[in-house]
């Protein structure tokens, strides 16, 4: 199957769907970090409804992620451009394999630490935050460099489908 030429409209979706939710999470996060120390100790969980919300949001990212994983891999992704430096082609790959990871990561790790109490999980999932953050930055400096730097359309191409 050839590689399509840009991404389709559920794509772009998808992806500015799933970046607004995990921009909100990141702004949540200390409720359910309050709830699950609450939770922990055995007190009451006056924090519960952010972190009712900061679970939801996080079971919705994981849904939604599978479902752009799943059209990925049938449809397929553009190639990178040719005109781009072959390591910065290379960056970009590693990026969007860890973000892929992490968005998968991310939810597990939260919801094995809050429905099996399990503190290991926590760690784990506050470690991938303080690398998610980081790695957002640079997927967001990578299409900011390829658009003004290399004047290519890989932004606009996460900005309008091209109808394929």
């Amino acid at each position: 199957m050839p590689q399509p030429r840009g991404y389709s409209s559920i794509q772009i979706i998808l992806h500015w769907t799933i970046a607004a939710l995990i921009i909100f999470q990141l702004f949540v996060n200390e409720a359910m970090q309050r709830a699950f120390s609450e939770r922990l100790d055995g007190e009451s969980l006056d924090g519960f409804s952010g972190a009712l919300l900061h679970m939801v949001v996080g079971l919705t990212v994981l849904v939604l992620a599978v479902i752009r994983l799943a059209i990925r891999t049938i449809r397929g992704a553009p190639p990178p451009h040719a005109d781009t430096p072959a390591i910065l082609n290379w960056l970009g790959h590693a990026t969007h394999v860890l973000l892929y990871c992490f968005i998968f990561a991310m939810p597990l790790t939260g919801a094995i630490a809050w429905f099996f109490g399990i503190e290991f999980a926590a760690e784990l999932h506050e470690v991938g935050r303080l690398i998610l953050v980081p790695a957002i930055g640079f997927h967001v400096i990578g299409a900011l460099a390829e658009h003004f730097v290399y004047r290519n359309d890989t932004l606009r191409r996460m900005l309008r489908s091209n109808g394929d």
